[in-house]
């Protein structure tokens, strides 16, 4: 009996650790990368491309857009010739959020706080190097891996 109740226990443990751990990747999807250690703004000053778009981000903290963000559901127009605009900033290393902040001021077909008052939200990660990073979002499921990179012009 004392068997049976050890391997019954043992079966229990092992099913509820399994479901516990819930779904999801154990390892990072390849070109995820963590935040560059001592990572300022300055660092991300430039004109990045992805398959989809084109960001720049500006020194005195707005940015511009094109093709970007590209999956808005209700945007009229071609998604690849959409503009954007507005203001950027690099959130601090311990916040859980996107680690580059976009405020939307204005997309076209979509959004334009001077009509809609407001503002449209957006963000991307950072992997890489402070010389050479990179910005990324996930599309659709982060366990899918597909990703959209944006790599910096030089």
């Amino acid at each position: 009996m004392n068997r049976r109740l050890f391997g019954l226990a043992c079966t229990l443990i092992l099913a509820a650790s399994a479901s516990a751990t819930g779904c999801g990747r154990y390892s990072p999807c390849p070109g995820a990368g963590q935040r560059p250690e001592g990572l300022s703004t300055k660092d991300l000053v430039g004109t990045y491309q992805s398959t989809v778009g084109r960001v720049t981000l500006s020194n005195d903290g707005t940015f511009t857009t094109l093709g970007w963000p590209a999956s808005l559901a209700e945007a009229t127009g071609d998604p690849q010739s959409r503009t954007g605009s507005g203001t950027w900033e690099l959130t601090t290393a311990d916040d859980s959020g996107w680690p580059v902040d976009f405020t939307f001021h204005k997309i076209s077909g979509y959004w334009d706080s001077d009509v809609n008052g407001g503002y449209y939200g957006d963000g991307l990660y950072v992997s890489g190097s402070r010389e050479n990073p990179h910005l990324y979002g996930y599309v659709g499921d982060p366990d899918s891996c597909e990703l959209d990179t944006f790599t910096r012009n030089r």
